[in-house]
């Protein structure tokens, strides 16, 4: 129920005051003008007259109104003096808890020293969990100590109000009730003042115990940093001893080992507990296998049939089954209540993640018969992988994984490079890539573990690997969504539109962002430096006077880019499907082209906000170096200006065009130069500033006609008016000859054996040489069904003489003589 508004009530009081004190002045105001009564004519009182009593119904009123205003603030008192109650029993609890937590993680962090470096990274990240913790839960005393200031003060006011009203005209009634409100005023102060007291005093506390959580915080900062150097810059010289001193080593190993951790936050070592675990993992493993056997050999076994990958049903039973306990793992973290089982859980969950996504990988990707070579190749660096897990779930000290990973390093390395000789022509060249390169890097991580540096040779190696995996993954599923196409096409004999721009454009981008980021956090948070790099990547930097960004800026940027590339390339594809070949032609690809320009630079302006660009500082940055790239970029910009003109005016994409001695077809319009794809299908390539310049014959701006002619000869002797009329009538019937324009035949010229007639018609732009073959052929064929001739040159040719043979004429002359 909300508090009641006073002020109405005060306004209601202040009315009948001022209505009473007027009344008052008007009678008083009367008596003053009457005429003065003779003292010996005074008038007795009449018996049966009655006398005026006083009028106590307005105080009354107004009396019960204010007891009956702080009945209600009582019961709404009383209410939220229960709520506060239970808020100071909550925060009495909370004090207590990391008071408690503060003492034993100080206690911890002060004994700790970087020869535990597990150890330490554990406690350290629950000391960083513990402030952010605590500064989520921390209660708000201020705006406690606020609410009841105001609640004391609207308490008083109510007690002066009622102190206030005069008691002289108050009913016996109203004063007992003007008493108890006043009494329950006074018990309401005294109740608040006192809450007021307790939560100052939590406030102090929970001042007090800050300065303890800042004090940790601060412990603990110190203690990553040592962490952070010991990692990669402080050598360690535990591996000589190795070979020098074996037996000793083993006794600093095993002494080292019963010393490795806290007693209260130790993993269980006792073999019935250790026992319980494994069976109740073993059990785990069992139960997923069989699960996994159901949903492959009965769900997914039409699928694989059809795929053709039936038989490697068992490879996948066993990704599904890898799959589903590290899923049973991450739900075992998030529900287990103690920190280090939660942290062994997590790591032995992410672990198995890693490993089912290179074997997906493995599967979808390689026939049946190579799949064991990609196991054989990439196995050795999971299991290097997987024993320092192990070293990380129990807290191993620096002594063993120094002692330790040196040797495994090299053990490693020679079965890899045994391995690679063997297996590597049996694999896809990615593969092969990929296993020649962790080859590298693990032959490298042994150096640097015999030069003690362990922990940083595992942090690059396990990098990689992450990286690797997730490339793996992303190609992967992109073989899978080939495979679903595939099917697709078969199934609906066409080609998915949607799917494939979705899957490769927008959701494998965002996906390779999210995998390299977890690639580069995953390897730290097995030092449980995870947060330390998240806060990296949330860290501001900044560039003077011109930018104020984060790593997480620049990831927002990235994938704005990739969504507003997708909803381009959907935009594209859309009005393909609704304009079809009209597409590539006319006003569409310039409106596509100018559209993409206006996003992307409405991109660059949400960029810039987003990194928290200083415009002054960029436009000095620009003012200078102005001039240098305006000389260095002259011809780009007027490239671009000039496309940015002819798109606006001169020319359109698809348009048929002839420019110094080329004919062709508009085939780009770019913003820097313009393709034109001839008649003989060669492209050529004109600057816009060069085409701009030049006055080249647009073919196609007015309309998609022109006019040609055509030469065709007739005998002389022949009607010229009938020919003409036969030519008219052919070329009317045929299609593709413009309806507007008309075609005409004049008489052109008197040849040497025929009269010329020019027949000029309006063929296609773009079908000029098939139009005009088609009007030739129909010419032909109306002359000779009418019987009209077309000559052609004919020349008589006379022999005089043969080379070795005597004249005919010579002959011809002797014979008549004789």
């Amino acid at each position: 129920m909300s508090i009641p508004d006073y002020r109405t009530f005060f306004r209601c009081c202040a009315a009948f005051l001022l209505a009473g004190v007027l009344a008052a002045g008007h009678a008083a105001a009367q008596q003053e003008g009457a005429p003065a009564a003779v003292p010996e004519q005074v008038q007795e009182p009449d018996p049966e007259q009655p006398q005026a009593e006083p009028d106590h119904s307005e105080m009354d009123t107004v009396i019960m109104a204010l007891c009956h205003e702080i009945t209600i603030l009582k019961k709404n008192e009383e209410k939220r003096m229960a709520i506060r109650e239970a808020l100071v029993k909550e925060a009495d609890a909370t004090y207590n808890y990391f008071d408690t937590r503060v003492y034993e993680m100080s206690a911890v962090l002060y004994a700790l020293d970087d020869q535990k470096i597990f150890t330490l990274a554990f406690y350290c990240k629950a000391a960083t969990s513990l402030v952010k913790t605590y500064y989520a839960q921390r209660p708000d005393f201020q705006g406690q100590e606020e609410r009841l200031d105001k609640e004391i003060g609207r308490i008083k006011k109510l007690a002066e109000s009622l102190e206030e009203v005069n008691t002289d005209n108050l009913s016996e009634p109203s004063l007992v009730q003007r008493d108890e409100a006043l009494y329950t005023c006074r018990t309401l102060e005294e109740s608040l003042l006192k809450e007021k007291e307790q939560i100052s005093y939590l406030k102090e506390l929970f001042n007090s115990l800050g300065g303890k959580i800042d004090a940790l915080n601060h412990e603990s900062g110190k203690l990553f940093t040592s962490l952070f150097n010991r990692v990669f810059y402080t050598p360690s010289n535990a591996a000589r001893y190795i070979f020098l001193k074996p037996l000793k080593t083993y006794e600093i190993c095993m002494g080292a080992w019963e010393t490795s951790a806290d007693s209260k936050l130790q993993l269980p070592s006792d073999p019935e507990t250790l026992k319980h675990y494994g069976l109740i993992l073993l059990g785990i493993v069992l139960c997923s296998y069989c699960l996994s056997r159901l949903i492959v050999f009965l769900g997914f076994k039409k699928t694989l049939e059809k795929t053709g990958h039936y038989n490697k049903r068992h490879a996948f039973t066993n990704v599904t089954t890898i799959l589903i306990v590290a899923i049973v793992l991450v739900i075992a973290s998030m529900r287990t209540p103690d920190y280090l089982l939660k942290s062994a859980a997590s790591l032995g969950a992410e672990f198995l993640l890693l490993v089912s996504a290179i074997l997906f990988s493995l599967v979808t990707r390689l026939p049946y018969g190579t799949i064991n070579s990609g196991i054989r190749i990439y196995m050795p660096y999971l299991l290097l992988g997987g024993f320092f897990m192990l070293l990380r779930m129990f807290m191993a000290p620096n002594i063993i994984v120094d002692i330790s990973m040196p040797v495994l390093f090299t053990l490693v390395s020679l079965f890899s490079l045994l391995t690679w000789v063997r297996q590597r022509h049996k694999l896809p060249r990615l593969d092969r890539f990929f296993a020649t390169v962790s080859l590298v890097l693990t032959i490298l991580g042994s150096g640097l573990c015999w030069a003690g540096f362990s922990f940083m040779a595992f942090l690059v190696l396990m990098t990689w690997i992450m990286l690797m995996t997730s490339i793996l993954l992303l190609v992967g599923l992109w073989n899978l969504l080939h495979h679903y196409e595939n099917r697709r096409k078969e199934r609906n004999k066409q080609a998915i539109l949607w799917f494939r721009p979705f899957v490769s454009k927008l959701v494998l981008p965002c996906l390779t962002i999210f995998l390299i980021l977890f690639s580069i956090i995953w390897p730290a948070a097995t030092f449980d430096m995870g947060d330390l790099i998240i806060n990296k990547i949330f860290a501001t930097t900044e560039i003077k006077d011109l930018l104020t960004f984060s790593w997480s800026h620049v990831i927002t940027v990235i994938l704005i880019a990739i969504v507003l590339n997708y909803l381009i390339f959907i935009g594209k594809n859309t009005l393909h499907e609704v304009y079809g070949e009209d597409y590539e032609v006319g006003i569409i690809p310039t409106f596509v082209t100018l559209s993409s320009l206006f996003l992307w630079g409405l991109f660059v302006f949400t960029a810039l906000i987003i990194m928290n660009a200083n415009y002054n500082g960029l436009l000095m940055v620009m003012g200078g170096l102005s001039m240098g790239i305006g000389f260095a970029l002259k011809d780009t910009i007027e490239n671009i200006i000039s496309g940015l003109s002819l798109m606006l005016g001169r020319l359109r994409q698809g348009d048929m065009i002839e420019c110094d001695g080329y004919r062709g077809r508009v085939s780009s319009l770019g913003y820097r130069s313009t393709m034109i794809e001839t008649l003989d299908g060669s492209i050529i390539a004109f600057q816009n500033s060069q085409l701009f310049n030049k006055n080249f014959r647009n073919m196609t701006r007015n309309h998609k006609f022109e006019c040609s002619k055509v030469e065709v000869g007739i005998s002389y002797g022949t009607d010229v008016e009938r020919a003409r009329q036969i030519v008219l009538e052919t070329l009317s019937s045929l299609p593709f000859l413009s309806k507007v324009k008309k075609t005409s035949v004049v008489l052109d010229s008197f040849g040497d054996s025929s009269v010329n007639l020019g027949v000029w018609v309006w063929v296609p732009v773009m079908t000029k040489a098939s139009s005009l073959s088609s009007v030739r052929e129909h010419i032909y064929n109306a002359f000779n069904e009418h019987g009209i001739s077309i000559p052609f040159p004919q020349q008589d040719l006379y022999v005089k003489e043969f080379p070795g043979r005597e004249p005919v004429q010579e002959k011809d002359a002797a014979a008549q003589e004789n």
